[in-house]
């Protein structure tokens, strides 16, 4: 290994080479940002992978229109605009609009259009009726019964019968669809679809885009074009306006990649300025701090690339990292520079200040960087996407910050050192140090008591630590998409409290097969009070080729389709009615269906692209023929991991080997907490592990190590303790700080020991870094403080927690660590 004082010489002598080795680093990893990097703004992928309730929601988003769908909310709390006129007027706009696939703003049933698209559906519902059902079909088929059928309905119509006008003779004259009926009523799709809330206060529109890339750019075009229909479309209506909001996927990735850029440059700018100001205070030098903007910019853009290269795209937790790193690596260049300055100061040469700073921090900055990389890498070992990739990204950012802090930052400083007049800072650190040696107990007894009070109260049961799972912890604050949802929730009874059932089958016969089943042993759930609701029509619609061969078979043994339109032509004579062009169309179909023609069947290829009866169908069908879903609503509330479990039990008690999968928010929420507190806890003992183990190798006695580990461990229960007064709550990702802190608290503590000595006796060797390490504590946190100002409730609890976590270890760094180890000294 090159030793510091051969590396000085380099740098000393030949700091255009390093100039140059670090301008080709910067070109490389600036090209690989420019030519790879893209955000990823999907916050499933910010979940742990590996639960099965998350990977069904990603295949919903991949495999459904929901991807493409956006839901309109018209608000008015007044009562004073016309909701339904003005919804009609809203529907009829979009369906003009090149963006819109289709718009829907009445169900289908009470729109005409979509009642004479019905036969589409109903078609391949009738055919898919088990054999026994389908029976009845061709009995009604029968000249008498249709002769007696048009006798009955047109005497109720000539009596007033407004059903039987406008469904018995337009929708069903010849009364063979009633299995078609039923099946579709027995899945429950009617009572789970409605866009009118019970207060009459919100109406939906609901609208499935053009949009192919569901990628973030193309979201804020989409969403570009939203915006101008909404404002076209209010200025155009009068009388009183409602209020016109809108969510879906392309909304929230629209609306968080925009806020996503802008994070990064907040919190960066932030951060830098906060260094700056830091590092100013404590050296007033300006060539220095130029010098470490410069190392801290080429960590980022490095580091950057790096984690474009292996992940192509930066999620919304790891637009954080920039200003992480910065706090974190000037720690190294503050460490360095101090010494390297009162060297300079006492009349070394620039080449041997590089040494002796080398010489006596070198060590300390190679295992701090490692122990600070430790504890963001970490997270690989949470199973979340996002903070794994958060994690490596500012692992290679710190080891590679360090690495040019003790060599680009020395050839980036100059030869010329100013000497200065005076520094309160370091001279307030000598009789700080000073005074500590003098009387280790006045600072170590107090200290130790405050932290010990901390963890009392972190303990104790007093004002519990709060952890909020509420889904708003993972979006903006006044997000117009969360505003929307939120609003639809609170307004329709039941929204989002269902589940989400997938089936990734092999065939259609088997996928019927199993959705029969569950729709057939869920429904006895249903009629004892152990399930709400079930929306199931897959299996209605899914194919089975063995029904419908042995229903056509039925057709054409049982049904002379010639004479049954003979039939009701002669019974719409002898009653003097209109001939029904429906009623011929269906004999039609039958007739060609019973020939052998299965195309009519088709109603992925016959349901016009605009019909509303997608928006039925699509909740159920996926772009895959062989992916499905289906609906269940429980009878209360998932709250807890019990409630989650029973209810898993519950369906599949009787479903036997049916491979279908659950999701939902609230269930999957259940997983998530339970995950979120066990890697808490299993992560924060990796990284004391590790720490107990790097110590180990580099101070190879037990004092350090128990003084360190005894320090972090009363800093972990002071910072609990301030969120707990402080009212911070933790959340499903804030709660990964705290192998952070692990990792990064112990760093000032080695610096510390480091410059004491194994004796503890190096008084003035102490009172040198005492300032840097105040200095680089101050930094780190004024780093995470700055993930305050970005608009990612993640984010801003990741800092927050971070730096009242590091601010607790440079207190006990100052006033436990050190007065411990000049006791021991003094002793």
């Amino acid at each position: 290994m090159i030793s510091g004082q051969k590396l000085a010489r380099f740098l000393a002598h030949r700091p255009g080479r390093v100039h140059a080795f670090a301008l080709g680093l910067l070109l490389v990893c600036g090209l690989i940002v420019g030519l790879r990097w893209r955000f990823n703004s999907d916050v499933l992928d910010l979940f742990p992978a590996h639960f099965d309730s998350v990977r069904v929601w990603k295949v919903s988003n991949k495999e459904f229109a929901q991807g493409r769908a956006l839901t309109f909310a018209l608000h008015d709390e007044t009562g004073e605009v016309d909701l339904d006129g003005f919804a009609q007027y809203f529907g009829e706009a979009l369906r003009r609009e090149p963006w819109v696939v289709r718009a829907m703003d009445q169900l289908p049933l009470g729109d005409e259009n979509a009642m004479a698209q019905a036969q589409t559906l109903l078609l391949p519902l009738l055919m898919n009726c088990p054999p026994e059902e389908f029976a009845q079909v061709a009995a009604a088929l029968q000249p008498d019964a249709i002769r007696e059928r048009i006798a009955k309905t047109m005497a109720r119509v000539k009596a007033g019968s407004f059903r039987d006008e406008h469904f018995g003779l337009a929708v069903d004259p010849l009364g063979v669809l009633a299995p078609a009926f039923r099946q579709l009523g027995s899945s429950g799709v009617e009572q789970s679809f409605s866009l009118t809330s019970p207060d009459h206060k919100v109406q939906l529109v609901l609208v499935v885009t053009n949009q192919d890339d569901l990628g973030a750019h193309a979201s804020q075009e989409m969403m570009r074009q939203v915006d101008g229909f909404r404002r076209r479309v209010l200025a155009g209506w009068e009388g009183p306006k409602p209020e016109v909001l809108v969510t879906g996927r392309t909304a929230y990735v629209g609306e968080l990649s925009v806020i996503m850029r802008t994070d990064i440059i907040t919190t960066l700018i932030g951060s830098a300025l906060l260094v700056s100001v830091v590092f100013w205070l404590g050296f007033r030098r300006v060539r220095p701090l130029v010098a470490i903007l410069h190392v801290l910019l080429l960590s980022c853009v490095m580091a950057v690339g790096l984690g474009a290269a292996v992940f192509h795209e930066l999620n919304m937790i790891t637009i954080g990292l920039c200003s992480i790193l910065i706090g974190l690596g000037v720690d190294f260049g503050m460490m360095l520079y101090s010494i390297y300055e009162i060297e300079r100061g006492a009349g070394c040469s620039h080449e041997e200040a590089i040494g002796t700073a080398l010489r006596t921090q070198g060590r300390s900055v190679i295992f701090g960087a490692l122990t600070s990389a430790a504890g963001f890498f970490s997270h690989v070992f949470s199973g979340c996407p996002g903070f794994a990739q958060l994690g490596v990204l500012i692992c290679f950012g710190i080891l590679i910050a360090a690495a040019l802090m003790m060599t680009v930052f020395f050839v980036s400083i100059g030869r010329d050192v100013r000497p200065r007049v005076s520094d309160p800072l370091r001279a307030g650190g000598e009789r700080f140090v000073h005074w500590v040696f003098a009387g280790p107990r006045r600072i170590l007894i107090p200290a130790t008591l405050v932290l010990l009070l901390g963890c009392a109260f972190a303990a104790a049961p007093l004002r519990p630590l709060l952890f909020d799972a509420n889904p708003r912890t993972l979006e903006p604050p006044n997000s117009s998409a969360g505003r929307a949802l939120r609003l639809i929730t609170e307004r329709f009874p039941g929204f989002g409290e269902q589940l989400l059932v997938l089936l990734e089958a092999h065939s259609a016969e088997e996928t019927h097969a199993h959705w029969t089943k569950l729709q057939t042993e869920w429904a006895k759930l249903v009629e004892r009070g152990e399930l709400k609701q079930t929306s199931i029509l897959a299996g209605a619609l899914v194919l089975s080729p063995k029904n419908v061969e042995a229903n056509a078979a039925v057709l054409a043994r049982a049904v002379n389709v010639p004479a049954a339109r003979d039939t009701l032509a002669a019974a719409l004579t002898e009653a003097d009615a209109q001939p029904l062009p429906g009623a011929s169309a269906l004999l039609d179909a039958l007739s060609a269906i019973s020939a052998g023609d299965r195309a009519l069947l088709d109603w992925r290829q016959r349901l016009p692209a605009s019909s509303t009866w997608w928006f039925l169908v699509d909740q159920f069908f996926g772009s895959d023929p062989n992916v499905t879903a289906g609906f269940v609503r429980p009878t209360e509330k998932v709250t807890t991991f019990a409630q989650k479990e029973r209810l898993r039990e519950l369906l599949a008690r009787s479903t036997g080997d049916v491979p279908y999968h659950l999701s939902g928010w609230n269930y999957t929420l259940q997983d998530l907490v339970r995950w979120a507190k066990g890697k808490m806890v299993e992560l924060s003992a990796i990284m004391i592990a590790f720490n107990v183990v790097l110590l180990g190798v580099l101070y190879r006695r037990a004092y350090p190590i128990a003084v360190l580990m005894v320090s972090l461990a009363l800093s972990f229960g002071a910072m609990l303790a301030s969120l707990k007064l402080l009212g911070v709550a933790l959340n499903l990702f804030n709660v990964l700080a705290f192998p952070l802190v692990l990792g990064i608290g112990v760093d000032y503590g080695i610096y510390v020991i480091g410059a004491m000595g194994a004796a503890g006796r190096h008084e003035r060797a102490t009172a040198n870094v005492v300032k840097p390490v105040l200095l680089s504590g101050l930094t780190t946190v004024a780093g995470f403080a700055s993930l305050g100002l970005a608009h990612n409730p993640a984010l801003q609890g990741l800092g927050i927690v971070c730096a009242l976590g590091v601010a607790w270890c440079l207190f006990a760094t100052l006033c436990f660590v050190l007065p411990a180890y000049a006791l021991r000294g003094a002793r």
